[in-house]
Formats: structure tokens, C-alpha cells, sequence
């Protein structure tokens, strides 16, 4: 299967491509925590109010993005790099990592309620930080590792697989 745009098949062009979009609702939520970490008072409750409404919506999005990852592509990836490769480990450690910050964000944030107040948002949007930064290494690795080698290592029948299960 001929390599696309990007010298990527279509299915690992498509992550890419998801990369793009998702990093894009990142920036916007960033730029939102960065006005709460320097405003005060009733300005930070607003604005945290609308960093939770990017948030939920960023995950929904994510987590698409990281089933198609952890059910199609690190399975074929895993059954030829075999078992003394950690490639795949990592990468579905950092999935891991990056929902357990949203998590945190989302729980917290629907713990506290209407009730937060100017600390308790600044205090939670860290989470969203963390969440930010994981993701952007984690994207940079897909791109420059994790990609290139797929493109290299799967078969012509994998690619169309994989472009397969991403459709359905």
C-alpha cells in the first residue's frame, strides 16, 4: 500500500492528521489555564468554567482517537516488535498517563461543583497543565518514532487493516 501525504498510509496519516486537530483544542485549553493562573477572583471561576466545557469535550475527542491507537495500531505494532521492545509499553503508559490527568481535572472539577472558588480552580487546572504537557511529548514520539517505524514494519495487508477498523 503506497505511502500517502506525508509519506504515511492512510490509516497512520489519519493519527496524524488527528494530531493536528487535537493540538489545536490543547493550545485553546492551555491559553485558558495560563489567564487562570494570572487573573484573580470572580474572573478565575469564569474562566475555569469555561476550561471544564473544553475539557470535557478535548476527552470525548481523545479518547476516540486513543482507542483507534490501543486497539488497532499497538496490536500490530506489538506482534512484530516482539517482547523485549518496550515501544508499545510506553506509548500505552503515556495514554494512561495523559487520561489519568484528565480524569483528575474532570473529577475534581464535577466534585467541587458550583461551589469552586478562585484557589480550588487554580489548584484543579493544574491537572489540565499536566494533562497538556503529557500529550505533547507524547504526540512529538507518535510523529517522529512510533509512525515512521509502522509505515516501515507493516504490511500492505496490515495498513488496509488498520484503515479498515479506523472507518468502521
Amino acid at each position: 500500500m503506497k505511502a500517502q501525504k506525508g509519506n504515511f498510509c492512510h490509516a497512520l496519516q489519519q493519527l496524524k492528521d488527528e494530531h493536528v486537530k487535537l493540538r489545536a483544542d490543547m493550545d485553546n485549553f492551555y491559553d485558558i489555564a495560563e489567564e487562570i493562573d494570572f487573573e484573580t477572583g470572580h474572573e478565575v471561576v469564569q474562566l475555569f468554567a469555561r476550561l471544564h466545557e473544553k475539557m470535557s469535550a478535548f476527552t470525548d475527542k481523545l479518547k476516540a482517537h486513543s482507542r483507534r491507537e490501543d486497539e488497532g495500531l499497538f496490536p500490530i505494532m506489538a506482534r512484530h516488535l516482539g517482547e523485549h521492545d518496550k515501544t508499545i509499553e510506553v506509548m500505552e503508559f503515556e495514554h494512561e498517563k495523559a487520561e489519568k490527568h484528565l480524569q483528575d481535572f474532570l473529577i475534581e472539577a464535577e466534585n467541587r461543583g458550583a461551589n469552586i472558588d478562585e484557589i480550588d480552580a487554580q489548584t484543579i487546572t493544574v491537572y489540565a497543565v499536566q494533562a497538556y504537557a503529557t500529550l505533547t511529548q507524547h504526540f512529538a514520539k507518535e510523529e517522529t518514532v512510533l509512525f515512521p517505524m509502522a509505515e516501515t514494519i507493516l504490511s500492505d495487508d496490515e495498513k488496509k487493516e488498520l484503515e479498515k477498523l479506523f472507518q468502521a
